[in-house]
């Protein structure tokens, strides 16, 4: 396993893919970024090498393609878009290892969206060279993987070798304690990146819009931010409007530690704001909040409002609209309305949503590939 952005730890990459081989089998290495260099084994026996992040070597790739090459692996499972300028190299190294993309969401989408605010030196040095590298390694790589069906789509017509594995939920229902409500320190929840994209600032002025209706609800944001600019902005109104009382910041936490907050809380936020990008992909945090019974208030479009309207699992409303927004919340947590939807969250993850159910497409895909 091979990423540039994401945690050695990440779920998917971590607890879902290179946990499922280990299982099964397969010596596994997840060669990544970090603070500073390690090279350990965690007790799954996954061998974790960490190399110290600087913006260059991120830019040129050169350390994390020599740390790859060193460990002659058979396969070589690339995990972020960056890494599809060393595809190619990989896929030529003497002992002739297999590649497999695994694209995490719809980057070209993004970058089209998004460009304009992208700072110039990584938009020229990472950004595009990375863009142009995916489209050239699409038809010449082993085995490409998508997490939803539209970049699936995509893929299948450059190479038939492409198959979905869905981020479903590694926490099981089954293995929760009780949803009894002494365990509720939190009225809300939300949980990923804090962006505007993401709606940190909806979610915001929907809280707010809560208090002025006299509904003085506790809110936990988990997370980390990812642009200084918007994480001040967003101290400002939160110290300005007293809300410091009524908002838990956690940060980034471990991975482990978020089950914690879940269990804690009545009623989940996916308020992702409508572009393009955000219509496309398939958070994977509807799935970890269903799994412990949290309904969800959503956006009104795409994988969001699909997910969530088929399976009764919460309410969708315009991510445009704070007073909308406020409204639901006011809903579902007056009366504790939002109990009622706790058998179809857990039964729709037990029944549909688990990882373990796309174990067998990802364990196939290795099997052929080396046979």
């Amino acid at each position: 396993m091979i990423s540039c952005r994401h945690s050695l730890l990440d779920d998917r990459i971590y607890k879902k893919e290179a946990l499922t081989l280990a299982q099964n089998g397969y010596i596994v290495i997840h060669i990544g970024y970090g603070e500073d260099f390690k090279d350990i084994y965690t007790d799954d026996s996954i061998r974790l090498i960490q190399l110290k992040r600087t913006k260059m070597e991120q830019f040129r790739l050169k350390a994390l393609f020599q740390a790859a090459k060193s460990v002659s692996a058979d396969v070589y499972h690339l995990h972020d878009v960056e890494l599809c300028r060393i595809a190619l190299k990989l896929k030529e190294l003497y002992w002739l290892p297999k590649v497999i993309y695994d694209a995490h969401e719809p980057y070209d989408v993004f970058l089209r969206e998004s460009w304009r605010t992208r700072p110039k030196l990584r938009l020229l040095l990472s950004d595009i060279p990375a863009v142009m590298a995916e489209k050239r390694i699409l038809g010449k790589v082993d085995y490409l993987i998508a997490t939803e069906e539209n970049v699936a789509s995509r893929f299948r017509k450059k190479n038939a070798r492409t198959a979905i594995i869905y981020n479903y939920s590694y926490f099981y229902p089954s293995v929760f304690p009780s949803n009894g409500e002494e365990n509720k320190k939190f009225d809300l929840i939300y949980c990923g990146s804090l962006s505007e994209t993401k709606g940190i600032f909806l979610m915001l002025n929907a809280f707010m819009e809560t208090q002025k209706r006299g509904c003085h609800y506790r809110m936990v944001i988990v997370g980390r931010f990812h642009d200084p600019a918007v994480q001040r902005a967003i101290e400002k109104i939160v110290q300005k409007e007293n809300l410091s009382d009524y908002l838990l910041f956690t940060g980034e936490i471990p991975f482990e530690e978020v089950s914690k907050y879940y269990q804690q809380s009545k009623v989940a936020l996916c308020l992702f704001s409508c572009n393009q990008t955000n219509r496309l992909i398939l958070p994977i945090k509807l799935f970890e909040y269903a799994a412990f019974g949290l309904p969800i208030i959503g956006s009104n479009f795409g994988h969001i409002a699909e997910i969530i309207q088929n399976n009764h699992i919460g309410i969708c409303v315009n991510p445009h609209e704070a007073s909308e927004v406020a409204s639901a919340l006011i809903d579902l947590l007056s009366g504790e309305k939002y109990k009622s939807y706790i058998p179809q969250c857990l039964d729709c993850v037990k029944t549909k949503y688990l990882w373990e159910n796309q174990q067998d497409s990802l364990l196939r895909i290795y099997e052929e590939l080396i046979q």
